[in-house]
């Protein structure tokens, strides 16, 4: 007998029908969406990294020395392996710039802090980038000499260079609009004492501040004299913006044997050069604005 369940059964349709007003439905529920992200997007607020102040991260300065740190002049001061620092941020800040320059275990330290106002126009991390990212300026810089009684340059010559290997000259770039996360860097310095020094800058940024790292990756020499080894002069400077201006925090350390510490004065001749790249980023930052 022949199955007649074609022939009398309906045909079963699992497809559902898709009418005119469930498409329209739909189409207004994406662009109700849309809508509402693109009012968000335009109108609410993006939260922003809150500027901290100044004694939100060195707190319990007297006036004298925030008076120096503010007034332009800032604050310097050298001291030995067997002192410590006078300048001590926040433990809550997440700034320890002595913690890293005394893995290098030097002879003698150098700190440094000055606040470069902003003068009603706050500063970024994009400025601080494009400060320090001006390397050619390094020569630029004057220091008072007492013996000739006149300020005369500490670098005769400030170049970036291609890398550890080769020493090639190559421009700085021109003022970003974005600056990295991480970077890594080359410098050619001629001193007018110690001669060609070679350093590495190695500079990262998180959400607060921008960090630059400066250590010499060859012998230092006085004359033909080798009085620092590679990777025994460390100088960090961090920069952060805050609600009264731009905080630049330095420290700096060597490791010079004691018959070299005894015949140059090592305290002096790091601070003048800490002093210059401070002065650096100083102009670098009134330059920016």
């Amino acid at each position: 007998m022949k199955s007649t369940r074609a022939r009398d059964s309906p045909a079963i349709n699992w497809k559902p029908a898709v009418t005119d007003t469930a498409i329209y439905a739909a189409k207004k529920i994406v662009a109700g969406g849309l809508l509402f992200l693109l009012v968000f997007y335009f109108v609410c607020p993006v939260p922003a990294n809150q500027l901290r102040s100044f004694d939100e991260i060195f707190p319990g300065l007297d006036g004298s020395q925030k008076s120096g740190i503010f007034g332009g002049e800032g604050f310097k001061r050298s001291f030995k392996r067997n002192e410590t620092q006078s300048l001590i941020p926040n433990p809550g800040s997440g700034i320890d710039l002595f913690s890293i320059v005394k893995e290098k275990q030097p002879s003698h330290f150098i700190e440094a802090l000055v606040v470069v106002p902003n003068n009603g126009t706050p500063f970024d991390l994009r400025d601080a980038y494009n400060a320090v990212g001006r390397i050619g300026d390094i020569k630029n810089q004057l220091n008072f000499n007492r013996k000739r009684n006149t300020s005369i340059p500490v670098y005769e010559e400030s170049t970036r260079i291609e890398g550890a290997k080769t020493s090639r000259a190559i421009p700085d770039p021109p003022p970003s609009e974005t600056y990295p996360v991480s970077e890594e860097i080359f410098l050619r310095l001629k001193d007018r004492y110690f001669g060609n020094l070679y350093v590495r800058g190695e500079l990262s940024t998180n959400h607060q501040g921008l960090t630059f790292n400066l250590t010499n990756f060859k012998t230092i020499r006085y004359f033909l004299f080798p009085v620092m080894k590679a990777e025994k002069f460390c100088a960090i400077l961090y920069l952060e913006p805050l609600e009264e201006g731009m905080l630049v925090y330095g420290m700096a350390a060597v490791d010079v044997p004691d018959f070299v510490a005894s015949r140059i004065n090592i305290a002096s001749s790091v601070e003048r050069r800490l002093n210059v790249f401070i002065n650096w980023i100083k102009e670098g930052l009134k330059a920016a604005k």
